[in-house]
């Protein structure tokens, strides 16, 4: 059963907490949600107990809202995120130049702005064919690919490498070439081992698809999430 507090008592949320629809703390889902807030407290140092609990529960209750924009802007969409900063909020990136007014969204616990960002150069799907299109370049010039990281809201490819930091500079002049080929920004992370299952991962989630975290910000695409996860999630596509 869930219920609205004030406060909570179990040990990790021990506050005063904003008016949120959470699980009660002493139920499966309510230690579920102390792990969340540990962690979301862990990314997001500046922001309070009360706080995350909040963004938490506002997120949970914009699901079906971003599952609409995902819908009603499918010719159009590059990528949807939820940002941390000013505040929490729904970024929808669009290609095209064709302007888009700002919205907002009423839930139980808050309100959340839709702000919109047009002109980019990629709907999502073209950007994962175009990766996908590149693949056995990329796997040909870099060696020792462990993981590939895609943008689509900023045109970036972020390519994993079992090598180590020696290997990635000697590898600045070929990443120069790829980037002219490929029309991408292109950048190697190094001593990265290869995850289970990973191949193109979209913000840290394998192409699976499992479910992680992205550190800044958090890319959706949109599917029904498991009981007791955090919709504040990336997943990746299959490519």
């Amino acid at each position: 059963m869930k219920r609205k507090i004030l406060g909570c008592s179990a040990a990790l949320l021990v506050s005063t907490c904003a008016l949120a629809q959470v699980p009660d703390a002493d139920t499966q889902e309510g230690k579920e949600m102390q792990i969340q807030v540990h962690s979301y407290m862990s990314e997001h140092p500046s922001v309070s107990i009360d706080e995350a609990i909040t963004r938490l529960a506002v997120q949970g209750e914009v699901m079906s809202d971003i599952e609409a924009l995902r819908i009603e802007f499918a010719d159009r969409l590059t990528e949807l995120s939820i940002k941390d900063a000013p505040d929490q909020h729904i970024l929808v990136q669009l290609k095209g130049p064709d302007p888009v007014a700002d919205r907002t969204i009423n839930t139980e616990s808050g309100t959340t702005r839709v702000v919109f960002e047009v002109g980019h150069k990629y709907t999502q799907d073209e950007f994962y064919a175009l990766l996908a299109k590149h693949r056995p370049l990329l796997h040909s010039a870099i060696p020792g690919i462990t993981g590939t990281t895609g943008f689509p809201g900023e045109e970036r490819v972020l390519i994993d490498i079992n090598g180590d930091s020696r290997q990635a500079e000697e590898l600045k002049d070929t990443i120069k070439k790829l980037e002219r080929v490929t029309g991408l920004k292109i950048e190697v992370r190094p001593n990265m081992p290869k995850s289970v299952n990973a191949e193109y991962v979209v913000g840290g989630a394998p192409s699976n698809p499992t479910i992680a975290t992205a550190p800044q910000d958090f890319r959706l695409f949109i599917r029904p999430l498991d009981k007791g996860v955090s919709p504040l999630r990336r997943i990746a596509p299959t490519i």
